[in-house]
């Protein structure tokens, strides 16, 4: 398993993947309304190239070679914190170990940026991705409800793991 930076040209493909991780991973927590929502305003390519320059490393992760998922995370907070924005297997591909390895190189990546903690916010109802995080060495911190317009909101808990 390896990670490997998505170039600005391959952002419609993380779209595209993300419009079919998406379904399975929310269809029996969020009404599919909100999906399209959510992968309009946070996968447009637009808006991933955007995070890029922003410092965002959005990251692909390839098992043998082949792309099984994608992440985003960063940047960097002077503090050391480090928001994990994104964390996402194609479902043939999750319960293997993969996204667990993931993590790991991900923290050491980000330790050897200067980053202390990682952080990230995740559904409160998705069970299986807390479990997940919880596994791999996250805890909650808080629960955060918000409005993300279209009348929809983020109903989330967030979660915290150290790096350094």
């Amino acid at each position: 398993m390896t990670l490997s930076e998505v170039a600005a040209k391959e952002v419609v493909a993380v779209a595209e993947m993300a419009a079919r991780i998406w379904p399975a991973t929310y269809g029996a927590i969020l009404p599919p309304d909100q999906i399209s929502y959510m992968l309009s305003r946070m996968y447009a390519p637009e808006r991933l190239r955007e995070d890029q320059k922003e410092g965002v490393d959005l990251l692909w992760i390839l098992l043998k070679g082949e792309r099984v998922g994608f992440l985003a995370a960063g940047p960097v907070a002077p503090e050391g914190r480090c928001p994990l924005q994104k964390l996402y297997l194609l479902p043939e591909s999750q319960r293997a170990g993969v996204g667990s390895l993931a993590m790991t190189r991900l923290c050491e990546r980000i330790s050897n940026s200067g980053a202390k903690a990682i952080e990230l916010r995740v559904n409160r109802h998705n069970l299986a991705a807390i479990a997940f995080y919880q596994k791999n060495g996250f805890s909650i911190d808080a629960m955060d409800c918000r409005a993300i317009g279209g009348g929809y909101v983020m109903d989330d808990y967030l979660m915290r793991r150290e790096v350094g």
